[in-house]
């Protein structure tokens, strides 16, 4: 029990440090992430926060697998409940673009350049989960254009890199924008005409 007890907090201590860089990446950038502001905003010592992580870097690659796999724990939820194929494609959208609404760390790390060239093993970890992203929602595809209501006529891959690509110019806009608008309702508008490409046409 007791060791069950000293495993629950430290998991909880390393959600705590997770979390706490994110927001910081989110206020600061990459560059702003230090071991010391992860400990202040935790509210421990930096020797404290060395016996959850060896170092900052495997902080960001938690950080960024922690992203990866509550994305695909959003998809999960989804293909599992009871509707239609192109509802659950806009209930993916609109959680994806929620959840990175939520924590504006997310493309300041995703578009850094610590993601695309210092963090090797984080770029191939973010690259895991974008291909497992991707083959998910091939699989909604799938779904809808054997029901008829996706058109049969265009590649799934195409459907789902198109849909990924949505959410990253929208964010990238986000992003650049100081954050200035929503972003649910700014996708709700693309989601709108994305339908309708994708839709076949009714005689």
């Amino acid at each position: 029990m007791k060791k069950t007890a000293v495993k629950m907090r430290n998991e909880v201590r390393r959600e705590q440090v997770i979390q706490a860089a994110l927001k910081i990446v989110g206020k600061k950038g990459v560059g702003g992430l230090t071991t010391a502001a992860i400990a202040r905003a935790v509210g421990v010592s930096e020797a404290n926060l060395y016996r959850h992580f060896k170092n900052k870097e495997e902080i960001l690659f938690e950080t960024g697998k922690g992203i990866g796999d509550a994305i695909r724990r959003n998809l999960e939820v989804v293909l599992a409940t009871p509707v239609r194929p192109v509802l659950k494609l806009k209930r993916v959208f609109l959680l994806h673009l929620e959840f990175i609404e939520k924590n504006e760390g997310i493309p300041r790390l995703g578009f850094s350049e610590e993601m695309h060239i210092n963090n090797k093993r984080l770029k191939k970890e973010f690259l895991k989960n974008i291909e497992r992203y991707a083959s998910g929602l091939e699989a909604l595809f799938r779904d809808a254009q054997r029901l008829g209501s996706v058109r049969r006529d265009v590649d799934r891959r195409a459907l789902a890199a198109m849909l990924i690509g949505m959410v990253q110019v929208l964010v990238m806009r986000w992003s650049l924008s100081g954050f200035s608008f929503s972003l649910k309702n700014e996708g709700m508008k693309l989601w709108k005409n994305y339908e309708k490409c994708i839709t076949p046409e009714r005689p």
